[in-house]
């Protein structure tokens, strides 16, 4: 007689991933706002550095869509991919000019040499799994036309600070898995992808006061720029280009 082993609340899954339908109406105050501002603008001036304005962009794992809705509020052409539909409903009702499309990474809906930009951001350690870690960034390789950007924007393992916040978020059940930066250059490579950037960046934390930020800001760009203490920073940042 087999007994089923419980799951913790929010999972769903063989392996306790997040149900992500389930938070979805808590998802966008899992931080607060002010801090998130800080790094949408942060991943927004990246994109716009690298990617002309008109450029056609897909978000996979977009979640509610709140950096998808200020890109396109920026003047590029977005599609979010989510695989969860309750996600996709606040993306639908907040950006409802953005096409929003329900799919998983390892096997995406779309034709090859599609976007000009495919990126993730936060979406790998949830990913998880070194297989469909690899399906995902050879897909997002493939459905980048050739020359076009793939950008992987996620958590830095050598960072100290994840396991203790990743405890307080509803979207982190324990199932998660920081990947290592070699493995998504891997990945990327396998897909035909080629690195153009790979940095760390980001160390505005969540307890930061909102008075603070503009001083933490300029901290977080002292420690980006410093030899060997910017490999502590809260996210490994790689974009690639795909080959023609």
């Amino acid at each position: 007689m087999s007994v089923s082993t419980p799951t913790m609340p929010h999972t769903t899954g063989d392996h306790g991933q997040t149900d992500f339908d389930a938070i979805a109406a808590e998802y966008d105050d899992s931080l607060p706002h002010h801090v998130m501002d800080h790094y949408l603008d942060k991943r927004v001036d990246f994109i716009r550095r690298y990617v002309p304005l008109g450029s056609s962009i897909l978000d996979v794992g977009c979640g509610t869509g709140v950096l998808a809705k200020r890109l396109a509020a920026k003047g590029y052409d977005v599609t979010g991919m989510d695989p969860f539909d309750g996600m996709l409903a606040y993306l639908r009702q907040r950006a409802p000019e953005i096409t929003a499309v329900q799919g998983r990474g390892e096997a995406m809906p779309f034709d090859d040499n599609t976007f000009d930009l495919a990126y993730c951001v936060a979406v790998m350690h949830h990913v998880a799994d070194p297989k469909d870690v690899h399906e995902t960034l050879k897909e997002m390789v493939r459905v980048t036309r050739p020359g076009g950007h793939i950008l992987v924007w996620d958590h830095n393992p050598r960072n100290p600070y994840w396991p203790l916040l990743m405890k307080r978020v509803p979207q982190d059940t324990g199932a998660e898995r920081l990947i290592p930066e070699r493995e998504i250059l891997d990945g990327l490579k396998a897909g035909g992808a080629w690195p153009m950037h790979v940095e760390a960046l980001g160390l505005m934390p969540d307890f930061t006061p909102k008075p603070l930020v503009p001083v933490m800001a300029r901290i977080e760009a002292l420690v980006e720029h410093t030899p060997l203490v910017n490999r502590l920073c809260a996210h490994n940042v790689i974009l690639a280009v795909k080959g023609s």
